[in-house]
């Protein structure tokens, strides 16, 4: 039996709590490290890009990544010093500026492929998809899916699996679009209808639109590792300590009782992609008293974060978090 309408199980009220006052703070950031700063990146460099890429096709173009990494290395002091902190961590030793160059590479070089992701006229990268049947399953009780994910790899990767699945999907993406800047928009150009598949956080019907394409029974994806200025986070273990994590994505699952199947796409060696679907929850209840949901609440953060911190160390050059994620120095 068809469950009631999503949006009827988000109160006014719910909604309310859930778009959290935005400016509470502005001020603090002044003087914190964070990852809502203004996009680096040229346009005419990316134009540029763009235009090699669809003369020479993307293997000609990789030899172009080890100066580009070179230089954010030598000029950009803030990813290279969150690189070193990250990878400090995840290796369980001191890294080499090697070390750091190439997770720096590695960004850039998924950044390459989001050219050739979202560009319907290019050949898409080869990709293996491991659990597919896991997201059309938990989509058949018409309740919609929540698809949840993490800055590891490649989240474009995810809009190329869509285009191959055995049976059509609807993708909804919940996205911060504060900072978007020139050089990220002539990347989404080269798909026309990408802005459509937005729902941008912050707006005043940012949760309505989510509640109105989960009771359509479409898939809903977000990032949940980056805590943001539009609600709140808790304290989580992430590689073995505690850094804010947004409660939003598991409070919104509770709230429209939809399932949430995470998402990975990472990139091999050899250039091809492996996108895999695993389960997370049927349904998410936060019941009892205060306490009790916040335990229950924390539960899930903490099976989420366990999540990460397992990919970091299988993959640890696909972390692309280059601000101070632990707030060591804020």
């Amino acid at each position: 039996m068809r469950s009631p309408p999503v949006n009827a199980s988000l109160s006014n009220a719910e909604l309310r709590r859930y778009e959290v006052a935005r400016d509470k703070t502005v001020s603090s950031q002044e003087t914190t490290e964070t990852w809502l700063v203004p996009e680096r990146g040229s346009q005419r460099a990316i134009s540029f890009m763009l235009y090699l890429a669809r003369l020479v096709g993307r293997r000609p173009l990789i030899p172009l990544l080890d100066p580009i990494a070179l230089w954010y290395l030598i000029k950009d002091r803030t990813s290279r010093r969150n690189s070193r902190a990250y990878l400090r961590r995840v290796l369980g030793r001191e890294p080499s500026l090697f070390m750091i160059w190439k997770h720096i590479r590695s960004y850039a070089q998924i950044t390459l492929d989001r050219l050739f992701i979202l560009d319907l006229q290019a050949k898409l990268p080869e990709i293996s998809v491991e659990g597919p049947e896991r997201l059309f399953k938990a989509l058949e009780e018409g309740r919609g899916c929540i698809l949840l994910g993490a800055h590891i790899g490649s989240f474009d990767s995810l809009r190329a699996v869509m285009r191959v699945m055995p049976a059509p999907l609807t993708l909804k993406i919940l996205m911060y679009r504060g900072y978007t800047g020139d050089a990220t928009r002539v990347i989404e150009a080269l798909d026309p209808g990408y802005e459509d598949r937005l729902i941008p956080l912050g707006e005043p019907d940012t949760m309505l639109r989510v509640a109105e394409s989960l009771e359509r029974g479409e898939v809903v994806a977000i990032l949940g590792d980056r805590a943001h200025d539009m609600g709140r986070s808790l304290p989580i273990p992430v590689l073995g300590k505690e850094a804010p994590l947004p409660v939003g994505p598991i409070r919104l699952a509770a709230l429209a009782q939809s399932p949430v199947i995470l998402f990975r796409g990472i990139r091999e060696a050899d250039g091809s992609y492996d996108i895999a679907f695993e389960d997370f929850a049927d349904r998410i209840e936060l019941t009892g008293t205060a306490r009790e949901k916040e335990a229950t609440l924390k539960g899930w953060m903490i099976r989420y974060a366990d999540w990460i911190s397992d990919l970091c160390r299988k993959y640890p050059l696909s972390w692309h978090n280059y601000y101070d994620f632990w707030e060591e120095r804020s």
